[in-house]
């Protein structure tokens, strides 16, 4: 036994191929103590150096974008979860219930929203024409933007659905009008025999696309939309999931996808025999107009949706004030929810990934619970008189700032003796020293307060004056509360599954935290309020690719109704001229017509500075035309 053991220790210690070694441990378990390769990163050694409040805010914003969590997105066990994580950490802090319920409050506001272009739950579908009754999920699909009915129709045919294409090409005539019809259209443009476009060398044209052809049936009145494929088309027959993006707004009437097979049976009994798809594709590439098949050929379209439901709650707890301030507040809050695996609002389209959201915006909810922490310790020795303070966590931001409008159109406290709403959304990547500020001209006081505040930090504020902005405080700003809102900026991981918590700067976000703690300080002791001013100067601009800028805020609450409503016109620019205002309804720009925001984009994509366009609005039920000459971003 002893050579082969001696045999064991010697090839043990003897080098392995990668240059590693196995040796015996000879001072045993508890004699175990390496040494410290200075070559190797110290974690543990930088994380015991930072102060106790940059580790916590770090443990936050890890536990948070946990893919356990699923990426918080409203109506989900992560969205849960979360709530009963920011609960339990507001209570620990010694906060009280936020909100009105029994037995001393609750710390949780319940609300839902839905969310336009999202998948629905069909409760029924049905197509029959005569005797023919057609199977969903086989013979057809319910798309995307459909709506619902229950209704008999007969048919009409309109090509391409394509309004305007080359050397005078429409699918329509001038007077043509579907009212009453189900309208069968093909998809993609005129094909070549090999299933290419007669109209671009490669793919498809612009023309082609589905969102242009369902506006302009909706657009002639028609009562049902029936989409197939052309013959020529090597596509698969009925691939067109009801989930598919690029529809554009949700249409109130039924919008189905029928195979071949359906579609050349829906023709033979409605045209008498007489008609085939390809006859159909024949037709539509010479475009000229609307084929109305007898009226008394009827298809039987059925079509019942339930919309998607997104339940979920804004969770807060208060800090009670003290002395003659303690009937006003101020408001420190920030988004919890997130992006799930993607279900609005990604940047990566198609990777079903959960999107963790550490920077955006686990960083704010943890600076909102390390800020509870730190002014609930403060206010055990505060002899002042003093505000009191709601921590809140909102949920649907990433949907439209639905928690912030929930919390703004049912209140627990009156925003009218709200001092301040501090916003802390996405500053967990403070690069340079360099934060932004947001909301600076929001209150007069603002001027003198804020170098004076700054200046100890050592950090580099970059101010907007602005109180709108793409996130929570915007709706504050409009019940004239004013508001501050930090922010570390944008980077390439935004909004995708690459936000995760090992790229946030702990020991960076804690100055920040710093400083909202001083301004809080002043915020709830000073006597007087701050005085609120109206101020849109310096409204961020959205990145939408375009040159030019029309300075309009749409709301994020509409997105089914025709038309772009306006939360907010920022000052100075080509709309704030022109006299657009808040709560006017864009519905037509030039001859074209507006039904929500990517039809806007679209518009301002394709105009350069100095373009004189008219915009076609609807401001207290009253259409009105106002031109508007179109500055640079």
């Amino acid at each position: 036994m002893i050579p082969a053991l001696l045999a064991v220790v010697a090839a043990l210690t003897t080098p392995m191929p990668g240059g590693g070694t196995v040796s015996p441990n000879e001072d045993g378990i508890t004699g175990f103590d390496p040494v410290w390769d200075e070559r190797e990163f110290d974690l543990a050694g930088y994380m015991n150096g930072l102060d106790p409040d940059a580790t916590l805010w770090y443990q936050h914003v890890q536990t948070l974008s946990n893919p356990w969590f699923g990426g918080r997105q409203p109506g989900t066990r992560g969205d849960e979860l979360t709530a009963e994580y920011i609960q339990w950490y507001l209570s620990d802090a010694g906060l009280l219930p936020a909100f009105p319920g029994d037995d001393g409050g609750a710390w949780r506001q319940g609300f839902e929203f839905q969310l336009s272009g999202q998948t629905p739950t069909i409760r029924e579908a049905a197509l029959a024409v005569g005797n023919t009754q057609f199977t969903h999920g086989t013979d057809f699909q319910v798309l995307a933007p459909s709506g619902p009915a229950d209704t008999r129709l007969p048919l009409s045919i309109a090509g391409y659905s394509i309004e305007r294409g080359p050397n005078g090409f429409s699918s329509f005539a001038e007077d043509d009008d579907l009212s009453g019809r189900a309208v069968l259209l093909l998809r993609y443009e005129p094909l070549t025999d090999e299933g290419s476009s007669q109209w671009t060398p490669s793919g498809y044209s612009p023309r082609a696309n589905m969102r242009d052809k369902l506006a302009a049936l909706a657009d002639r009145n028609a009562a049902a939309i029936l989409l197939v494929n052309p013959p020529s088309s090597d596509a698969a027959d009925l691939e067109t999931p009801q989930s598919s993006v690029g529809f554009g707004q949700t249409l109130d009437v039924p919008v189905l996808h029928l195979s071949q097979a359906t579609a050349e049976a829906l023709l033979q009994t409605a045209s008498g025999g007489s008609l085939d798809l390809k006859a159909v594709e024949a037709t539509a590439n010479q475009g000229g107009g609307v084929t109305h098949l007898p009226s008394w050929r009827k298809a039987r379209v059925t079509v019942d949706l339930e919309p998607p439901n997104y339940p979920t709650w804004n969770v807060g707890g208060i800090l009670p004030g003290a002395g003659d301030l303690a009937d006003e507040w101020v408001v420190i809050g920030g988004h919890y929810d997130h992006l799930g695996h993607g279900y609005t609002g990604s940047r990566s389209p198609g990777d079903s990934r959960v999107h963790p959201g550490a920077d955006d915006n686990a960083s704010g909810t943890a600076a909102m619970l390390i800020l509870a922490d730190r002014l609930a310790e403060a206010a055990e020795t505060d002899g002042r008189d003093r505000r009191s303070a709601l921590f809140v966590g909102f949920s649907g931001e990433e949907a439209g700032l639905h928690g912030s409008t929930a919390f703004v159109a049912d209140p627990p406290i009156d925003l009218d003796r709200t001092n301040l709403m501090l916003n802390l959304d996405m500053m967990g990547r403070l690069r340079g020293g360099t934060v932004a500020l947001n909301g600076t001209g929001t209150a007069e006081e603002f001027t003198e307060m804020l170098p004076r505040l700054v200046e100890p930090s050592g950090l580099t504020v970059l101010t907007t004056s602005s109180g709108l902005g793409p996130s929570d405080h915007s709706n504050f700003f409009k019940a004239d509360v004013p508001v501050l809102f930090f922010f570390t900026g944008l980077h390439d991981d935004y909004h995708t599954p690459e936000d995760v918590a090992w790229r946030v700067n702990p020991e960076g976000t804690l100055r920040i935290i710093d400083l909202c703690e001083v301004i809080l300080d002043e915020a709830m002791h000073r006597d007087a309020m701050f005085t609120f001013r109206e101020s849109t100067a310096g409204t961020p601009a959205r990145n939408t690719g375009a040159k030019i800028r029309l300075g309009v805020m749409p709301s994020y609450t509409t997105a089914d109704e025709p038309g772009v409503l306006i939360d907010g016109v920022s000052e100075g620019t080509s709309a704030a001229d022109a006299g657009l205002a808040a709560g006017d309804i864009i519905i037509g720009w030039d001859d074209a017509t507006i039904d929500g925001g990517r039809d806007l984009m679209d518009k301002l994509r394709s105009h350069a500075p100095g373009d004189t366009i008219t915009i076609t609005l609807i401001r207290d039920g009253e259409k009105l035309k106002l031109p508007v000459t179109l500055k640079a971003r």
